[in-house]
């Protein structure tokens, strides 16, 4: 399940006050041009409803990726010493909303972290490039779980969706790779500290992992066909086609892979948040609680898929073992109570009604509720069926947690190679002066002085406990 990433927004910059180059004399200009179109999208989506800001994906995703190759590029014109610096009493200092670092109450809008320097740009650019490529993924497994749509074309978004991760896996693990001054991973934000950075492309790979096996199984898109039935006896008479076999042990072991990688993410942003503790520069607490619905659901996926293959060969007492010990380790109560049911169908109602709306509260349980639902109802039917037929002893849940699989990797991770100007494009540089450009520049923001949708006036007069 992707992670629904609340995009930064940037402040205004321009480059051409701090740089300048007798070589490419148009590229502060030109770079500036591009940062000011990806810092309105930027402010453009944040202002969009949550159920339109996906159709805006595509548009902030070629901006950015328009905007790299300028910055990369002037950078490593600065380092060649084709761009100089210029005579501006202090270097650029760029400021960019955090997305995963906490905000200072409950109820504050996210921390605007400015700092010195191309390479912080650099690095906030990049992440939010990783978290648009997470958002794109996200948008794309939710048009493929519609009930209604062929197999076809949810086959194709799957596999779309998967490779957005893995892209945003190899971004973000080539930012840990990027050259840092000394002592920036205590002075900038923690969206930028290695330990997270490592934790969200571990998250992104885990969540590409785990949708290898959605491609396969037909419970997702079966439950949201089902769930405006008030009864679950359609898994009594009508349950759907399940994998059994060598392609169920295969399937385990893929869950085991991705609940490895969660767990991984997990540490490491337990980590970042125990050295950063006495600093006041924590996570966002939304993203550990992800990690660990992650990390449970892919373990109790594993065990359900098992179940699955022991039930389809006779041996039900396993089968009913298995999503027991599905069910403890989801932490999904053993009771029936009433009142855990009411609690349970409520909660289904909100992820249903926040699914239609395509908002970001949908799966921030990395789809835990939808699992517990799964294994609790095919342990219902396996237990009628033993209970009237088979009467094999039910197999515990201790003696098979000692059976599961190890992990098999299905994605491997290729380095993403940053973006770079065309041998055109550097020829047009070359020659073209700044004349004209400052006009095509004017309207994209850069010379505002604030962002227009920060509520930083108003921040003082709101309670802490707020909507955050």
């Amino acid at each position: 399940m992707p992670y629904p990433y609340a995009l930064p927004t940037t402040s205004p910059a321009s480059f051409a006050p701090h740089y300048t180059s007798p070589v490419y004399p148009s590229l502060p200009l030109l770079t500036t041009q591009h940062r000011g179109t990806v810092r309105n999208l930027l402010k453009a989506h944040k202002r969009l409803p949550p159920s339109q800001q996906s159709t805006q994906l595509p548009q902030l995703l070629s901006a950015l990726e328009a905007y790299l190759p300028y910055l990369l590029f002037l950078q490593a014109s600065l380092h060649s010493g084709d761009v100089l610096p210029s005579d501006a009493p202090r270097p650029i200092t760029p400021s960019w909303r955090t997305t995963i670092t906490a905000p200072p109450f409950p109820g504050a809008p996210p921390k605007r972290c400015e700092r010195e320097g191309l390479e912080y740009e650099i690095a906030f650019t990049l992440l939010t490039l990783g978290c648009a490529h997470t958002l794109t993924a996200r948008s794309q497994l939710h048009d493929a779980l519609s009930p209604t749509l062929p197999p076809e074309q949810k086959q194709t978004l799957l596999n779309g969706a998967i490779q957005h991760l893995l892209t945003s896996s190899a971004i973000l693990t080539h930012s840990l790779s990027l050259a840092r001054a000394p002592g920036t991973d205590d002075t900038w934000p923690a969206d930028l500290s290695p330990s997270v950075l490592s934790s969200l492309a571990s998250l992104s790979l885990s969540s590409a992992t785990l949708l290898a096996v959605t491609k396969a199984d037909p419970y997702p898109s079966y439950l949201l066909a089902s769930s405006a039935k008030s009864t679950s006896d359609e898994y009594l008479y009508a349950p759907p086609q399940a994998p059994t076999g060598v392609k169920a042990l295969l399937l385990s072991r893929i869950c085991i892979a991705a609940s490895v990688h969660a767990e991984k993410a997990l540490g490491l942003l337990s980590t970042s948040t125990s050295r950063r503790k006495k600093q006041d520069d924590e996570v966002i607490p939304e993203l550990p609680k992800f990690l660990d619905s992650l990390h449970r659901v892919a373990r109790a996926k594993s065990c359900r898929f098992l179940a699955i293959d022991a039930e389809a060969s006779g041996r039900v007492g396993e089968a009913i073992g298995w999503a027991q010990l599905a069910r403890s380790i989801l932490s999904a109560s053993a009771s029936s109570s009433a009142t855990s049911k009411i609690k349970r169908e409520l909660l289904e109602r909100r992820e249903k009604s926040a699914l239609e709306r395509g908002d970001a509260r949908w799966g921030m349980d990395a789809g835990r509720l939808e699992e517990t639902r799964t294994i609790e109802a095919l342990e219902d039917k396996w237990k009628r069926s033993n209970d009237a037929v088979f009467f094999q002893e039910i197999v515990g849940a201790s003696v098979l947690a000692a059976r599961i699989p190890s992990g098999r990797e299905v994605h491997s991770v290729k380095p993403w190679n940053a973006p770079t100007l065309d041998s055109a494009e550097k020829k047009a540089l070359l020659g073209r002066g700044v004349e004209g450009l400052a006009e095509g520049v004017e309207g994209l923001g850069w010379g505002d002085s604030e962002d227009e949708d920060e509520e930083s006036s108003s921040v003082s007069a709101k309670i802490p406990g707020g909507y955050y």
